[in-house]
């Protein structure tokens, strides 16, 4: 099985280097929203909600897996960002911003636990394209998902952070370094490890049945 194309999936070292060398300028459409929600423009904020509320909430369930922990978090990452507005340099990405506010607060939350929930993570849908499929191709799909989603709950939180937003949003591995606040290179090696994980867990499982 083919999991995610993990293979095939951009991640060698040239790609990543060719992004790392890429220019850093980059159009900012957020910005007028920016400036308008802090000048007290409500409709300004709400579409700079909509912009970010599904990739806030994909990260936190990723960590959490938990669906109430995740919509609690993502509430509270959005009215932080908010409160913070007159402090966020508009230089840098808004959903790269907020991201890392909600990485914050799941590991804040994260840390306060006793123990680690896993029953709760249900398929998501962003993880496999649905595209347009038969009814037995729906089925393999399904049961892929399935394994792909029992073998991520078993890594570790760090694990399934960078996987997350790797393959799930699609950042790259410099937009990772922004959000979790490392280096690039620090990036790569996570996600090399995390993939050699990802794919023995994968291995192992489809050995057993």
């Amino acid at each position: 099985m083919n999991a995610l194309a993990l293979d095939d999936a951009p991640g060698t070292l040239a790609h990543a280097i060719g992004m790392l060398m890429a220019d850093d300028a980059v159009p900012l459409p957020w910005k007028a929203d920016v400036q308008a929600a802090r000048r007290g423009d409500p409709s300004a904020f709400e579409s700079l909600v909509r912009s970010v509320q599904r990739q806030v909430y994909g990260l936190a369930l990723r960590l959490l897996q938990s669906e109430a922990e995740a919509a609690e978090v993502s509430q509270e990452a959005l009215l932080r960002a908010y409160q913070n507005l007159h402090r966020y340099d508009d230089a840098r990405p808004f959903d790269l911003w907020v991201l890392a506010i909600t990485r914050n607060l799941c590991l804040d939350l994260l840390r306060r636990r006793t123990k680690v929930r896993t029953e709760e993570l249900e398929p998501m849908k962003e993880v496999l394209p649905s595209g347009e499929a038969s009814q037995e191709e729906g089925a393999i799909a399904r049961e892929e998902r399935q394994s792909l989603e029992d073998a991520m709950a078993t890594l570790s939180v760090d694990d399934r952070e960078v996987l997350a937003l790797y393959y799930v949003q699609k950042r790259t591995t410099k937009e990772i370094a922004q959000i979790l606040g490392c280096a690039p290179g620090t990036i790569m090696a996570r996600l090399f490890r995390a993939r050699e994980k990802l794919r023995k867990k994968m291995t192992t499982e489809e050995a057993t049945r």
